[in-house]
């Protein structure tokens, strides 16, 4: 067996671990949240994290998303001068762009609640927007890692140690005071991510970036960024299909269905864990039968099909039937949003089910086509979550989101078995 097939079996057990782990940790920190918050509080604090995880990744404009291809070759030539100038080309862009968006978001809590710049008199957004620079700098670390190979140090503080931190220090203080709210939970949050952010650091300088040398005579920012912002695209357009139900919900939808919508959508992520450890399994695998003119038999593609399926039918089967004790372990209001569960299960299972027709496009050099049904959905999903969510509520943001998914599973699948063609632009 090659050390580079040893080291991507490796990977994909970090992988599965990490994401089996993460999951776990993340679901026990729900669960304490929605019982220590009330509904609404805690559907605010879940849309504050989401806003603050897309900003995370959107001011590094691809920066962290681009750095294992950029800097792995420098790494392993210690080229320490060339990273060290990527690194801060992004970590000085990502900061600028963050204070513009705190600076944005803050002024608009300060004309929108009558010029006080209290924090408890803003919404929970504009507190969880000054961890936005912390999160862009973890993320650029922890990629730094994950080009020198350190995969467990680069997804484990985040995946689990993120939530477990914040879950023990929640525990602690909850021991120390006697109600713990909504801005309590903000600034344990807040720090929990500076804490994971300088570990991180702290192990990029031990692990990968052993000297720091400035070299600004190998700085290419126009190269960089002609390689990050696509590679940037397409995640936030992901990010986004996965989070707009809940800007919806707060936006169009009755007080406390946020928190509702939140529980049913942290049970429904199990599945994308299910499909993103399946894949990090296949993906190898695939590329091999690409690269070795295997394209015609896709006994990888197939294989991972039927792992796939086999893998997801049983939880979606389970979910269905056994939303209601699911989403009673949030609480005895929750229940209402079972419904949402199992459509959400629906279209995340869909969705799960195409993933390795989009890898396969992607591979093929149709990459262009899953970018464009992706911004197809996301769009789909914005126009029913509209026209659904101040009808029905969370069934509704649940409904927009099964239905776009699944369609865009199904063009996916059929794209993937049409004869192939090189070029985007024919798709």
């Amino acid at each position: 067996m090659s050390k580079k097939s040893t080291l991507l079996k490796r990977d994909a057990v970090i992988a599965i671990a990490a994401g089996i782990l993460g999951f776990i940790a993340d679901y026990l920190l729900n669960l304490v949240l929605s019982r220590m918050l009330g509904t609404h509080e805690f559907g605010d604090f879940r849309v504050a994290r989401a806003f603050a995880v897309f900003c995370g990744a959107l001011v590094l404009l691809g920066g962290d998303r681009a750095a294992p291809r950029m800097l792995a070759e420098p790494l392993d030539r210690r080229e320490f001068g060339v990273v060290w100038e990527y690194l801060r080309f992004y970590g000085l862009l990502g900061l600028l762009i963050s204070v513009v968006i705190i600076a944005v978001v803050w002024l608009i809590g300060y004309i929108y609640h009558g010029g006080t710049w209290d924090p408890m008199d803003h919404h929970a957004v504009a507190i969880m927007a000054l961890a936005i620079p912390f999160m862009a700098a973890g993320a650029l670390a922890g990629r730094t890692l994950q080009s020198v190979g350190r995969t467990f140090l680069a997804a484990m503080p985040w995946r689990v140690g993120a939530p477990v931190l914040l879950l023990v220090a929640l525990v602690l203080v909850r021991f120390v005071m006697e109600q713990v709210g909504l801005y309590e939970v903000l600034w344990l949050a807040i720090l929990t991510i500076v804490v994971i952010t300088l570990a991180q650091w702290a192990m990029v300088r031990r692990h990968a970036l052993k000297v720091i040398k400035f070299a600004s005579e190998v700085r290419t920012p126009r190269a960089w960024l002609g390689i990050s912002v696509p590679m940037m695209g397409v995640f936030l357009v992901t990010i986004g299909l996965a989070q707009s139900d809940l800007y919806f919900l707060e936006w169009l939808g009755a007080e406390g269905e946020v928190g509702h919508y939140a529980a049913a959508l942290t049970s429904a992520h199990f599945i994308p864990l299910i499909q993103t450890s399946i894949i990090a399994l296949f993906a190898p695998l695939v590329a091999r039968d690409i690269n070795s003119g295997s394209v015609q038999t896709n006994t990888a593609f197939l294989q991972g099909q039927r792992v796939m399926a086999v893998a997801l039918v049983p939880v979606i089967l389970g979910f269905a039937l056994g939303a209601v004790p699911v989403m009673s372990l949030f609480g005895s209001t929750y229940p209402d949003a079972a419904p949402a569960l199992r459509l959400l299960a629906i279209g995340n299972g869909t969705w799960a089910m195409a993933a390795l027709s989009a890898l396969w496009l992607q591979y093929r050099g149709r990459g262009l086509a899953v970018m464009r049904i992706t911004v197809i959905t996301l769009l789909g999903d914005s126009v029913l979550n509209v026209l659904l969510i101040p009808e029905f509520g969370t069934i509704g943001a649940a409904a927009s989101s099964a239905a776009t998914s699944t369609a865009a599973a199904a063009a996916l699948a059929w794209i993937a078995r049409r004869p192939s063609r090189e070029k985007d632009g024919q798709v």
